[in-house]
């Protein structure tokens, strides 16, 4: 009666296993669907966004070029200040803001692909095995009460 008992502990052991394991699967391809579209959708975003910013400052930067082209009286003279100021702030981006950058960069990027909604695959695995444990004892004390009847 008990190896009766020990046998189908073994056959839901090898179920749970199974289905623990598509589970798992299911969840890693899900998972790694939504961090592909939210890396997809933060491209698009900067792609979308990022254009019409150049655009913008292309048009500011034209227009001030001109603008100080005609205070100077000579409109090179202010498209070479305005190329001037880009080349300094390029200058100061890789000296000082190369840090700073892949900093937010890190930290967007890993926001986008970890969530702190998601249940991580160890506190799973540490329910379904919480779970086991409690069927596994649940059969075991049901098992020690057919014995106890049967030495009886």
């Amino acid at each position: 009666m008990a190896f009766k008992g020990l046998t189908e502990n073994l056959h839901k052991v090898a179920d749970r296993l199974e289905d623990y394991s598509a589970s798992m699967a299911e969840y890693y391809k899900l998972r790694l669907f939504k961090s592909a579209m939210k890396g997809s959708i933060a491209l698009v975003n900067l792609l979308v966004y990022g254009s019409i910013f150049l655009f913008v400052l292309l048009f500011l930067s034209i227009g001030g070029a001109f603008w100080l082209g005609s205070f100077f009286e000579h409109s090179y003279y202010g498209f070479l200040l305005i190329g001037a100021f880009y080349g300094i702030i390029l200058i100061f981006m890789f000296v000082y803001g190369r840090k700073i950058l892949e900093r937010r960069l890190l930290h967007k990027f890993s926001g986008l692909l970890y969530d702190e909604n998601d249940l991580s695959p160890k506190k799973m695995a540490e329910k379904e095995v919480n779970e086991f444990q409690h069927s596994v004892n649940k059969v075991t004390d049901e098992e020690l009460t057919e014995l106890e009847i049967d030495n009886k």
